[in-house]
């Protein structure tokens, strides 16, 4: 059957047309057939969060003794991430051993900088590596500066006598310069398209015995995986990546750690292996021939951590503390207290810390000085608050 077409009469569409106009209009002006419209409230952005200044240090940093950090504890050993709030005028530490630092990463930087300088070519991380420069550059001209002067398009360090352009023309420069104004070796870590962290930028020149190519581009968890860190998956993991995840720019933290060094590298460890090799150093690679008390030295770090408000980046600044165990035994409680924290790691813990390397030198010396120490009648105690 055809389709059957019905069409108005020709002398009902004027009247149709005149309807639809009085209907419309009805309906736009008419306020009763009008929804009262809800007004739409604009919220406010968000500032980014801006570092606080910190307060101007009265004296000349670099004539400072460093701080004594002995983060061991005595009594069992926990497993934790030991993490404590961190005040924004402590940030960068400085102190009396800075010309060693800087002389030192100056030479690993003129050696080879591309084995200590790495980021990866991306917008986002680029842009982290400048942040870093600036954040690092205000705190320290507000916070040292008797030391540190921003002059003519130039940051200037009155102890080395340096000026380095600022800002920094490129990423790799922005974290080379990085690197020379503080005595902390420099990671960023970056959220990448799989959710994780990753190592993906670093001004690294006194690591002790790992390199920054073997680590490069590695997630948080590969990271620790890789590394051995003692009880990562069941005690660690799902804490540090909440932590990593929920971590804003405005609460920044620390944490120390410390290792046992077989002798007095601070950028690199030569009884571990050939800093110019490509065999992994651990302590299976280790040489302990002829080992001496007086090579014996303990490494202990301070570690900060906070997100950087721009990139989203989150920093860690390293600073290693370096000293032969024999000074730092002389200190009142010290070597028991060292020597008990030691004896209550468990067997994963002392595999992670090489102790089978070092035991038998190091425990038999501790305990002489403890023994040493009680019979000058040195009160019985820990000697202070963790980690001091």
């Amino acid at each position: 059957m055809l389709p059957i077409s019905i069409a108005p009469a020709s002398g009902a569409l004027p009247f149709l047309s005149l309807l639809l106009s009085i209907l419309t209009w009805v309906i736009v002006k008419w306020p009763i057939h009008r929804k009262p419209s809800t007004p739409q409230i604009q919220e406010p952005e968000k500032e980014p969060f801006v570092k606080p200044l910190p307060s101007p240090h009265p004296d000349d940093p670099t004539s400072n003794n460093p701080k004594l950090y002995r983060p061991f504890r005595q009594g069992p050993n926990f497993i934790t991430m030991g993490i404590r709030k961190l005040h924004w005028d402590n940030w960068i530490e400085m102190d009396s051993h800075f010309l060693r630092y800087h002389d030192m990463k100056a030479a690993e930087l003129k050696n080879d900088s591309k084995e200590h300088i790495k980021y990866v070519d991306n917008a986002v991380t680029k842009d982290a590596c400048f942040e870093l420069n600036e954040e690092l550059v205000r705190h320290l001209t507000h916070r040292y500066p008797k030391t540190f002067r921003l002059k003519g398009g130039k940051v200037h360090n009155s102890r080395t006598r340096e000026a380095f352009a600022f800002p920094a023309a490129t990423p790799d420069k922005a974290l080379a310069t990085s690197a020379l104004l503080v005595q902390d070796d420099l990671v960023l870590m970056m959220k990448n398209d799989d959710g994780e962290y990753h190592l993906d930028a670093a001004a690294v020149c006194l690591p002790g015995f790992w390199r920054l190519k073997e680590k490069f581009r590695m997630s948080l968890d590969r990271l620790h995986f890789e590394a051995g860190v003692p009880h990562y998956a069941a005690k660690l993991q799902k804490a540090m990546n909440k932590f990593m995840l929920k971590l804003t720019p405005d609460k920044p933290v620390e944490r120390n750690n410390f290792f046992i060094q077989l002798d007095n590298g601070l950028h690199w460890s030569h009884r571990m292996g050939d800093q110019q090799g490509t065999k992994v150093a651990s302590w299976a690679t280790a040489n302990g021939k002829g080992l001496t008390i007086d090579e014996i030295h303990i490494r202990s770090e301070r570690q900060t951590l906070r997100r950087l408000p721009r990139s989203g980046a989150i920093l860690f600044t390293i600073r290693t503390y370096f000293e032969p165990v024999t000074r730092l035994a002389q200190e009142p409680y010290i070597p028991g207290r060292l020597a008990e924290a030691i004896r209550n790691w468990n067997e994963t813990v002392s595999y992670y810390k090489g102790k089978s390397s070092w035991d038998k030198i190091l425990m038999r010396y501790l305990d002489e000085q403890d023994r040493l120490q009680k019979e000058r009648e040195f009160v019985e105690g820990t000697g202070g608050e963790f980690p001091y």
